[in-house]
């Protein structure tokens, strides 16, 4: 359950809590631009290959079962920008830069085990293997919150400069009216982008953004030190795979810390 008041959340923070460390390397980056070095991270989550349901026990998870909020967080970076704390409920590689028509290589994704209803549920492709320089757009179609199948996205670029880079995460919207991903189906890329390389679609669920606003700074983020949106969120269910995504407004992204989770 969720925490009742302020004075619940003060207890929170005063009682024995687990910290789940993170370690953003450097990354040569697009300033404004979402990252998501599931990757390229030490210890490294393996590249997806067949559509599978990631948990706690997947390389490159933070966190640990059984904890089942967060109510706050540090972040050090090396230049402001935002990391958000997510749960990669979905995942799956081996689609190709130069493959045009609807790729469905390992492909619907896995059905959804944490936030069933869909709502609130997000898709990129992640970038695992550089593409080409060629930029092109894509489209994926999907199943929304509702069931409804055969649902197309809004294209957005790939391929090109600052859209084919590792650990590459490019946002795909929904369609108008629509509140979340339940699966994908297919990727459609209009023109080749040149380079084959190997990118994947991620279906997960932000939980919450911590703000770095201070260069070479420790922010403290939570809700009563603020930079934390929300200042604490809830989790849904005891097993998920939290990662980390990135964006900064520099070139480069170099951040570490830790979020705070609890049990409530």
């Amino acid at each position: 359950m969720a925490l009742a008041d302020f004075a619940a959340y003060r207890d929170a923070l005063r009682a024995p809590h687990s910290d789940s460390l993170f370690n953003i390397g450097s990354t040569t980056a697009a300033a404004g631009r979402w990252y998501a070095p599931w990757a390229t991270l030490a210890p490294a989550g393996a590249v997806p290959t067949s559509a599978v349901v990631p948990t706690s026990a997947t390389l490159g998870a933070n966190g640990s079962e059984g904890n089942n909020g967060v109510i706050g967080g540090r972040v050090n970076a090396m230049n402001p920008g935002v990391v958000l704390l997510c749960d990669k409920l979905s995942h799956q590689g081996g689609l190709s830069g130069v493959t045009t028509g609807a790729q469905t290589t390992n492909l619907p994704t896995a059905a959804l085990t944490r936030y069933t209803s869909a709502v609130g549920v997000m898709c990129m492709l992640n970038v695992y293997t550089q593409i080409g320089t060629t930029a092109t757009t894509v489209t994926v179609s999907y199943t929304n919150q509702a069931g409804t199948g055969g649902q197309t996205s809004p294209a957005v670029v790939i391929g090109g400069t600052g859209f084919r880079e590792v650990p590459r995460a490019i946002l795909i919207p929904l369609a108008a009216g629509d509140t979340g991903f339940q699966s994908v189906e297919s990727v459609t890329i209009a023109a080749t982008t040149g380079t084959a390389g190997n990118f994947g679609v991620t279906l997960f669920k932000p939980i919450t953004a911590m703000i770095a606003d201070e260069q070479h700074g420790v922010a403290v983020c939570g809700l009563i030190s603020g930079r934390m949106v929300p200042g604490f969120a809830e989790l849904d269910g005891t097993d998920p795979c939290l990662f980390m995504m990135a964006m900064s407004q520099s070139t480069n992204i170099m951040a570490a810390g830790a979020v705070l989770l609890t049990e409530w």
